[in-house]
């Protein structure tokens, strides 16, 4: 096990602990605490991140930003011109060329 510090999105500085997958499955219980507790687990597999067990609040920001900005984009085609199909197609395939 080794232990990194990390910036938690929306907290402040807080430790993050870096497992293997075997070592993850054999301490889930810690995770969970260490994650009431506002930290985060990042887990490993050969030697390469593949996953965090976060808290919840860390999940429910991330989404809340992604569900803002879909909103900011789709306001925003909204508000802009549309550009015919046969344009598109038109242009893309002179890129072909």
């Amino acid at each position: 096990m080794s232990i990194v510090y990390t910036m938690n999105t929306g907290y402040a500085m807080s430790m993050t602990e870096t497992l293997t997958s075997r070592e993850f499955r054999a301490h889930l219980s810690e995770a969970i605490d260490r994650a009431k507790a506002g930290d985060a687990t990042v887990v490993t597999r050969n030697g390469k991140a593949v996953g965090a067990f976060v808290p919840m609040e860390v999940l429910e920001q991330a989404r809340q930003r992604d569900e803002e900005e879909l909103r900011r984009l789709i306001d925003e085609r909204r508000d802009s011109s549309t550009v015919p199909m046969a344009e598109v197609m038109a242009e893309t395939l002179e890129r072909d060329e």
